[in-house]
Formats: structure tokens, sequence, C-alpha cells
């Protein structure tokens, strides 16, 4: 098994503790639009760009079912709790990151969510220079599972696929890395994986602190 020269970090509940704060916006704005969302109905959608989020949002309440505006509430939730909060920045990320730069490995994220949101939350965490390339859902074709996004991730960091690791924590994620043919960890946030997806992924962790003694040993192994 090849070394990890490169790590691709998804962003919302692998990054930031934003899948739970966007559950909490999407069942706020539903109560604001007199649908009831629950979390049942924001698990679907847990690692999908926005056109799926919309198909499955209106496959479930109907035409009728204004999903920009509930979803534009949804954001001003999220990030009104963010600017009195602050970003809710997940355990081990920042030490991550450091002890990437000092290995000299790359760094991309690839994330469903589309650029403009990115942007805020990663100027918000103090991470804008962070990445060597950033990968938004509104940047490719087809959104997780489908593979585009880490296959673009993948060839801006100049990488070899085997040799990248993506750090992931949805189903969707897990999927849309096999998929791009990329050793995929999860590290899960609000659901735990099933049998189906425990197949696809190389490792789980609990948290990314334990995502840095796991390069050293595949790196020890290889270089």
């Amino acid at each position: 098994m090849a070394g990890v020269r490169a790590v691709v970090f998804d962003m919302d509940g692998l990054m930031f503790d934003t899948e739970a704060l966007n559950m909490r916006g999407w069942i706020a704005a539903g109560k604001l639009h007199g649908f009831e969302i629950t979390k049942e109905h924001v698990y679907r959608h847990i690692g999908a760009n926005v056109a799926t989020t919309k198909k499955l949002m209106r496959e479930q309440f109907g035409e009728s079912f204004d999903f920009e505006a509930v979803r534009g509430d949804r954001i001003a939730c999220a990030l009104d709790e963010i600017e009195r909060c602050g970003m809710p920045v997940k355990k081990g990320l920042r030490e991550l990151l450091a002890f990437l730069e000092r290995e000299g490995l790359k760094t991309a994220l690839g994330s469903s969510t589309e650029e403009r949101i990115v942007n805020i939350y990663l100027e918000r965490a103090r991470l804008n220079h962070a990445f060597d390339a950033v990968v938004c859902g509104d940047m490719v074709k087809a959104g997780k599972p489908a593979p585009d996004i880490f296959l673009l991730a993948v060839s801006k960091l100049g990488v070899p696929a085997d040799e990248c690791l993506v750090l992931e924590d949805s189903y969707n994620g897990i999927l849309a890395a096999h998929n791009a043919g990329v050793r995929s960890v999860m590290i899960p946030d609000l659901l735990p994986p099933t049998p189906e997806v425990e197949k696809l992924f190389f490792r789980r962790l609990d948290s990314l602190l334990e995502v840095i003694p796991l390069i050293e040993e595949l790196n020890e192994e290889n270089f």
C-alpha cells in the first residue's frame, strides 16, 4: 500500500461541526415556512450538493416547497449562530493541518457546499490559506456520491490517487471517494457507518487527531 503525499478534507461535519448546525437551521427554517422538517429528512442529504438536496426535499414536501426560500433562512440561521458563538472547529483540525505542513504533505478541501459558503467558513475559522487546493460543490457537474469533487481535487494537487487520503464523515462522501479510487478514512459525525459503507473505507477513526499516527504509520512503511 502506497504512502500518503496528500490529504483531501471534506468540510461540513469533518472540519467543522456544521452538520449539527445545519440540522438546527433546517428544522427552524422549515417551521418558519410551515413545513415539519425532521432529522430523518436532513440525514438523507448529508454530504450532497444543493441540486441533490433540492430534489430530495421536493420529493418529500412536494413542488410547492420553496426550496430557495427555506434554504436561505437555513443559511441565515447558521451564519447567525456562527456570528454569535464562533466557528465550531472540530477537535484536532488545526493540529492535523500543522502536522501536514511540517511534513510537506499537500492538502485540499473537497466539499459539496458552494464556494460562497466555503469561503465564509474558512474566513471565520481563519483558515483562508490553509489548503493547496479548494474544490466546492458548484465547481463540478455532479456532486457526491459522484467522484467529480475528489477527482478534481486530486488533479489540482498533482499527486497520484493512490498516494492521497480522503477524510470524510458522510456516506455520500465515502461513496464519492470510493468512486474516485481514493483511499478514505471515515470519522463519523451525525451517523455511524452502515455495514455497506464499512466495506468502502480504509479506516474508521474517532477524531482528526488520530489521522496523524495513521499517516506516520503508512509513511514509515513506504518512505
